[in-house]
This record gives structure tokens, sequence and C-alpha cells, in this order.
């Protein structure tokens, strides 16, 4: 039986990030990754934006080249999976079985697909790895209008990109605004009307009941009845943490894999990172966090604390997005607030609408600011500043955020 200081199992972002640092902590301890895609590690935002549009080379796509795979104490394991973990032993879908230290589940997550009547159709897509991407710009090169299904991060990253490529895309949301999980509806009207504005078009409080098609797919069925033109369908309704492993494991499981502010599981030796980590923040809620800059994060984090590091989780996790010529930036609770004060032209996308709750500010979303207001907010929410009496003040530019103590 093989044996390794570590394993990871997971190849995505945080996975990545993860052996990246045991490589630089400790070079000579045994390694290996079990990744079931059959691609090196490669780095995901891009998929939506560059990538899809030819902007970005298949090679710069992914974070090393082959030769930084290729060490005597490191394994890597493409088109693989691991059934389930056992005491120390680690069971493959080979029958393999493999002895490890310590273990992390950087499993990410899965994309959901809708069960609608006529989904075994040609021309239906999930948007999640560089594969999805490639069938999708496929399509893109023969057909005009594509149908989103979902108006969530990536399906209005894939619509904007699509009509950045001479496309006519209908985005078509179940709840009656666009990023509904993650603005307000103020801030998601004002973005959607952009969109609109740019050719975009939306159907919202709308759902798909049927798909149609000889074969392929050609139309869609609107819950209202409207019939929709769709040479292509895309579904982009969020992912589903990928938790089988933990569960076939015994490991505690809830809308993710648990963890305490280590990133350990239920299990002392095994570990858990990236989309799929439920973790504890320094309030005591728990977070799922779908972002990359948490992903990279935990997977650092994740890794230090296998190799005998005891580090707490904490992170303020941002979000980011190139969409059109807007530059968004998002950070902290976005939704459960009680003040919302609007910093700049909410009409002229230039603007950071920020979140007060109980007189401190909880979280913002930004587009087109600058740096230094971004890092005044950043620092608002860190420092727990007291901005009570004040929330006409942040919506006010002429006042100077520093003076907030």
């Amino acid at each position: 039986m093989k044996e390794y200081d570590f394993i990871i199992i997971g190849g995505g972002p945080s996975g990545f990030s993860a052996l990246k640092e045991l490589r630089e902590i400790r070079p000579k301890d045994k390694v290996a990754v079990i990744s079931a895609e059959r691609h090196l590690p490669y780095d995901r935002p891009p998929l939506s934006k560059d990538y899809l549009r030819g902007e970005m080379p298949r090679d710069a796509l992914f974070y090393e080249g082959e030769d930084f795979y290729k060490s005597e104490n490191l394994t890597v394991m493409l088109g693989r999976r691991v059934q389930r973990l056992r005491g120390s032993i680690a069971v493959l879908d080979s029958g393999e079985e493999l002895r490890y230290g310590k273990a992390l589940l950087a499993t990410g997550g899965s994309p959901r697909r809708i069960p609608i009547p006529g989904d075994n159709l040609k021309g239906i897509y999930l948007y999640r790895t560089v594969d999805d991407a490639d069938a999708v710009r496929a399509e893109a090169a023969r057909g005009r209008k594509p149908l989103i299904i979902g108006g969530g991060f990536i399906g209005m990253e894939v619509a904007a990109s699509l009509t950045k490529m001479g496309l006519k895309p209908t985005v078509v949301e179940v709840k009656p605004y666009i990023w509904n999980t993650f603005v307000d509806e103020k801030v998601s009207k004002a973005i959607q009307h952009y969109f609109e504005r740019n050719g975009v078009s939306f159907l919202v409080n709308e759902s798909i009941k049927e798909l149609r098609g000889q074969g392929k797919v050609s139309r869609a069925i609107t819950s209202s009845g409207k019939e929709l033109e769709a040479d292509f369908v895309i579904m982009a309704v969020g992912i589903s943490p990928n938790v089988e492993l933990a569960k076939e494991s015994g490991l505690e499981v809830g809308n993710g894999i648990l963890t305490d502010r280590y990133l350990r599981t239920s299990d002392k030796d095994v570990f858990a990172s990236g989309d799929v980590a439920n973790i504890p923040d320094n309030s005591g809620k728990r977070r799922r966090i779908e972002h990359w800059n948490n992903a990279d994060y935990t997977g650092k984090l994740a890794a230090r604390n296998m190799a005998g590091k005891n580090e707490p989780y904490d992170f303020l996790s941002t979000v980011w997005s190139d969409i059109f010529d807007l530059h968004i930036e998002a950070a902290g609770e976005t939704l459960d607030y009680q003040e919302q004060a609007i910093r700049g032209k909410l009409d002229q996308m230039n603007f950071s609408a920020i979140y007060v709750k109980d007189g401190k500010v909880i979280g913002y979303l930004a587009v087109n600011r600058g740096e230094e207001e971004l890092g005044e907010l950043n620092r608002l929410i860190e420092n727990n500043v007291d901005v009570t009496n004040k929330v006409e003040k942040l919506a006010d530019e002429s006042f100077d955020l520093k003076l907030l103590k």
C-alpha cells in the first residue's frame, strides 16, 4: 500500500492552493492529489469571461505547467475518485488504497441541473469546467439566441460575454430580481437596466417549464406560457456542495462539510476547504462561501494546519467580477441589513452600496470604485467600527471615510 503524508482530494483552486502551500512549507513530505477532472488544476473565473470570449489561450488557464508536478514526492491522479476514507486509508474507485497522515477534502461543488421536460435534448449545458466553456463557445459560433436559466453571478457573466460576442441572450430568473441571493432589489434593478441597455433580455418571476426541439433544443416554454427561441440553453442555477465522500466516510455534513475554525472536520485528521467547507466565522455564524478568494485562502490555511500550525479562520471574504465595463467588488454581508447608504451614482454605475446593521458596516457592493475607498470599507467591517447615526456620512462622497474610527 502506498503511503503519503498528505492527500488532497480535489484539483480545483482550493486544492491547488493547498498543494502549493504544502510544497513550500513541507517540501520533503509525500503528497498525493486525486482529482475527478482529467485536467491539471486551472483557474475558473476566466471561464465565463476572457476564456469564453476567446481572449485567453487555453494554456493560460492552468496554474502551472506539467513540470511543476514532476517530483518524486508528488503524485497526481487525474480522472480518479476517492470512494471513502476509512481510518487513515483512502479507498479509490479503482479499489486501490492509499494510507495518509492528513487528508484535505477540497471537493468543491457540482452545478445543479433542473429537471424539466425536454432536458435530455442536445444543446443544453451546465457551466463549471473548461470543457463546459469549450462546448458553449462552440455553440456560440453557430447560434445567435442563447437562453440562460438563472440570474446569478455565472449566468450574468456568461450573458455579458455572449453579448460581447454578438449574440442576443435571454436570462430567465424565477425570483423577482437578479442576483437575489447577493444584493438588494434597488441595486439589482440598476444592474439589470445596465445589462438591458447593453443588449441582454430578462424575464423575471418566470421559470422554464418545458424545453422543445427535434433532437436539439430550439425553444422553451415559460411558466406563464411564453415561447422563447433558444439556439442553446445554459443552466446556471448554482451549485450543490460535493459532500458524498464526506457522508460515505461518516463525517458531519450540513450545507457542506462542517468544520471548526481550523478547518478540521469531525475527524481530526481530515480537513475541508473551498466551496464545500462550512466554517464558523469570528461571530460563530456558519458560512459556506462559493468564491475564489475564499477557496484560495482556505486551501492555504488548511495546508498550514495539516502541517501542524493552529491558525483559526480569520478572513473577510471578497468577491470580484468584470462585466462589460463594470468592475464589481463586494465583501461581507449584503442582505441581512437594517440601513443602506449609496455612495456615488447608482444610475451611472459608479457607486458603493454600503450595508449597516446594529450600527456597524457589515458589507458592501461597489461598482467602478477606487481601491482606497474599498480599503476603507474593508477596514470598517473588519474593525467593527461604530457608525451609529453616521449613515448619511457614508453616503456623502465629500466625507473622508478615514475619519470613522
